[in-house]
Order: C-alpha cells, then structure tokens, then sequence
C-alpha cells in the first residue's frame, strides 16, 4: 500500500558496493535509533548484533523517502562487509517480475549495459522515482552478485481485489493467491482504521472491506516469497525492503512467516522520519483492541530526517478517486 507518491535522491558512490562509510552523508543528519520496550536508545555496534543474530530483517520504509532508502543500503552495506551473503526481498516488485531483477543482477559484466532493459521491463523509465529509490539496492546486489526477488502480487491482480473481492476472482486468479488461512478480527479491526487514514477519510466501508482483502492477500504473497528465500540458502539473512506498515505490531507480513516458518528469527525495524510535534517513544506504545495486546508498532526505530509529500498535499484530490472505485 503506497500511502504517497514521494520525491527521491540519488545516492553517491555506494550504487556499486563501496566500502567507503556514509558517516558525514545525509543518512546520519540527526539520525537516532531507539529499541523496544521504552525507546532506549541503540548505537550501531549492538543495531549490528541485533541484525546479524536475525534471519529475516524488515526495513520498513516511508515510500520516496531517500534517507530511509540511505539507510536500507547502509545497512546491505556493513552485512556484506561482515561477510553475509543477503538476499534482497522488494515489494516493490511484483513476483512475476524476480526473473527481471536476477537477469540483470546475474548480467555478465563487460557486455550490454542491462540497466536500460530492466527499467523499461519494470516501467521505470525516465525520471520515474522507483529507479532513483531502489536502483542503488539493485546495482548494489549486482556488484556484489546477491540473490534478489520481487514479492508483490501482480499488480492487475491487486486492482482485481480491490474492486470485485476475493469473492468475485475467477478459478485462475485464485491460484495466484497464497492463502494463510487467518481470521483475525482485532487486526482487522486495527487495519480499517489504518486503510480509512491512509485515504484521508474517504473509503467508505464496502471498500475497507476489499481494501483490507487486497491488503491480507499481498502479506500472504510476501510471507511466502521471504520464507522460500530463507529455505533457499540456510543460515543466510533476507533483508525486506517493505513499507512498513506491512511488519507493523509484528504482524501483517511478519506473523505470516511466523505461521509458515516458527523456527525464523525475525527482526522488525521501522525507518521513520522525524515530523513535528510527533513523539517517537510513542511507536513503542502497545496497541490494544479488547483483551488483545498486539506488539509495539517497530522493535527497532531509526528515526531520519523527513522527507517527502505532507498528508494535506497527498489528500488532494483522493475523494474523486475514492468514490470511483467504490462504485
């Protein structure tokens, strides 16, 4: 779920796998990192250990936000630097896309250029934001020969949700699907009041309810994509580039591989940006709906500079938009 479409910056000498650090960089402007359960603070040596202890590390980002896209490559970075072998999980793509992204990770070098192929073959031509976010990531898994995957659902199949319901996919769609099998109520309840924020106020029920289908229907997508890149090379970490709304309250994605994959060491980390007025020890705040206590928002925040589109500017003109695809 894309809560805005966000301006992005290129990164420097990182795109091919530098070990130069980003110390003095824009990443590490009033940077702060804070663990659970009260927001103490965490400097880099022990963030280190809690990464490398972990299998499945989530990097929940802010869409467009070019500091949290900074720190996700820093942190690539200093994995491979201790000699891990990550693999990078997109949501950004879609999994029909993965071959796209090995060709062009796995491209011999010394021939064609297979930049240009990939960003036509994804659609992120031109000036196109997702190139200058998650480019530095891809090129960053081709000078260092990583595994990579997109694990979306595709997206017509996504529009189909959203606008018929699981109930209204024929035979063949319904294959595409990775069905966990969770009713959960409370999180449901939890996540229509996230799906109506996130559109301004303007989806009306009928729509949250198809929403929130779309929305459990790509978390089982991804659950299956990571856990299958676990079991692929053991002992190696998958490292999610994700927004991270999709890990919040280790649920969503994270509880999904929990059910599909007990014995995985997950890891959730929340980049945000720092707004005015906001109180970060707030993320750490328990979620409660009746007897159920979910999880604190993130068990890591790293707070960065902001970043990007205010909610008054992405609001604009989203009524029109809503009312269209409710009908």
């Amino acid at each position: 779920m894309r809560l805005a479409i966000l301006g992005v910056a290129v990164l420097c000498g990182v795109l091919a796998g530098c070990a130069a650090p980003l110390r003095g960089t824009a990443v590490d402007e009033a940077e702060t990192i804070l663990a659970a359960p009260d927001g103490a603070d965490l400097d880099h040596a022990a963030l280190a250990r809690r990464i490398d202890a972990a299998d499945v590390i989530y990097l929940g980002e802010k869409h467009g936000n070019r500091f949290h896209h900074a720190a996700q490559l820093r942190v690539l970075r200093e994995l491979v630097a201790r000699g891990k072998r990550p693999a990078i999980a997109f949501e950004v793509v879609t999994q029909p896309e993965t071959s796209e992204l090995v060709s062009f990770v796995q491209a011999p070098p010394g021939g064609a250029d297979p930049t240009d192929h990939l960003r036509q073959a994804l659609d992120w031509r031109g000036d196109d934001y997702r190139w200058r976010d998650y480019g530095p990531l891809l090129q960053f898994a081709r000078a260092n020969q990583l595994r990579v995957a997109g694990i979306d659902l595709p997206r017509s199949l996504r529009r189909r949700i959203s606008r018929v319901g699981l109930e209204g996919l024929i035979a063949v769609e319904r294959r595409q699907l990775h069905d966990t099998g969770f009713v959960d109520a409370e999180y449901e309840e939890i996540m229509h009041e996230r799906l109506n924020a996130a559109h301004c106020g303007f989806a009306p029920p009928d729509l949250r309810a198809r929403l929130y289908e779309t929305w459990v229907a790509r978390n089982d997508a991804m659950a299956a994509a990571i856990t299958a890149l676990t079991a692929e090379v053991p002992g190696q970490p998958v490292v999610v580039i994700v927004g991270s709304e999709h890990a919040a309250n280790n649920m969503g994605v994270f509880e999904r591989v929990a059910h599909r994959a007990p014995t995985l060491r997950q890891l959730n980390i929340g980049l945000r940006g720092r707004a005015p007025g906001t109180d970060p020890i707030a993320e750490f705040a328990p979620v409660v709906r009746g007897s159920r206590r979910f999880a604190p928002a993130h068990e890591i925040v790293w707070l960065t500079p902001n970043d990007g589109m205010d909610q008054a500017a992405a609001c604009a003109g989203l009524e029109q938009k809503m009312k269209k695809l409710s009908k």
